[in-house]
């Protein structure tokens, strides 16, 4: 700490936190900051300290990064966060629907208990958000990107199957679980109507999805990764990989035109949208497409339904703007001669 008189714990004093702070910021704030915690923590156990710590030291980077509140970019991770944990819960969803309840035969317990660890922390996050526990929320999403990065880097080492089972969408999970670690917590929506459209989203992305993939339990052989679907399979389950995004639009499009929200989040709401571009492939929804074709296919998916929903969203929120504030009386006239 910079100002050795105020009375710290002992592990603290040897972790930073002023000198985190940007200069402007420390030179202005500083003292104060120093105050504050070091009477925060005066009485407290280690584990609230560091707790507390964590927090301030969280809230210097994202000063230094302008990823605060205040900030731009802040704001639109901020508005993305919700729906970016919302669409990583019902992927979870899904893959605990198809890894734990209805395993299909092939499925050991070790590669079970791989899935579970790396999904269910997903599900619990969007459980505690849904009760108003942001907190724990974040937790349990940086313990399920830690647990993704650690399953993959062990996967290196022992490519077995109950190692490398969903290491495809690496990608795909470490995107959505950073942004919400690094959304500023007090620039997230923390209202009922936010946290209703949160669950109610990762819902209606994981029910259909379900739904395909229950509909595929038990019946692939050994060498589906093989397969080659005839058209009339392949194009509905390929159409069946936009859904997410399409709910993600819809989402955005609620926001887009709602006359009150603000424009930076309902940026980061359209930011939640693009991640889908990778969606994993039905019916099974275990790895990401890597070919360039299908890739670009997808992107156009997205960009195509983001148009949309921003053309629909502005006519919407000018058609509002010009509708007349009362109805007009009989016998009134234009009083301009």
């Amino acid at each position: 700490m910079t100002d050795p008189r105020i009375s710290t714990p002992p592990l603290l004093r040897h972790l930073p936190l002023i000198s985190l702070y940007p200069a402007g910021y420390r030179a202005a704030h500083g003292e104060e900051i120093t105050a504050v915690f070091a009477e925060a923590v005066r009485h407290a156990d280690r584990r609230t300290a560091l707790r507390e710590w964590a927090a301030l030291a969280a809230h210097a980077l994202r000063l230094r990064t302008r990823l605060s509140s205040r900030d731009p970019a802040g704001r639109i991770i901020a508005g993305a966060a919700p729906f970016l944990l919302a669409g990583g819960a019902a992927l979870s969803m899904v893959h605990l629907l198809t890894g734990v309840f209805l395993p299909d035969p092939f499925t050991g317990p070790a590669r079970t208990a791989v899935g579970a660890a790396q999904t269910a922390p997903w599900v619990l996050a969007l459980l505690c958000v849904a009760f108003r526990r942001r907190v724990p929320a974040r937790a349990l999403v940086l313990v399920a990107v830690v647990t993704r990065i650690g399953v993959a880097v062990a996967a290196q080492f022992d490519p077995s199957p109950a190692s490398t089972r969903y290491t495809d969408l690496l990608g795909l999970w470490a995107v959505m679980g950073v942004l919400v670690l690094i959304a500023p917590p007090d620039a997230v929506d923390a209202s009922p109507r936010s946290r209703s459209r949160t669950v109610a989203s990762a819902i209606a992305i994981a029910l259909p999805m379900s739904g395909i993939a229950v509909l595929w339990i038990g019946t692939w052989p050994d060498d589906y990764a093989d397969i080659v679907f005839p058209p009339s399979t392949r194009i509905p389950l390929d159409a069946s990989s936009a859904w997410p995004a399409f709910v993600m639009t819809l989402v955005y499009l609620l926001h887009l035109a709602s006359p009150h929200t603000d424009r930076l989040r309902v940026g980061g709401v359209a930011l939640a949208v693009l991640p889908w571009t990778v969606m994993a492939a039905p019916p099974l929804y275990r790895s990401a497409p890597t070919d360039a074709h299908h890739l670009l296919r997808n992107g156009g998916v997205v960009l195509a339904l983001l148009a949309v929903a921003t053309t629909v969203g502005i006519l919407r929120r000018t058609g509002r703007r010009t509708r007349p504030t009362g109805p007009v009386r009989p016998g009134t006239s234009d009083p301009t001669p």
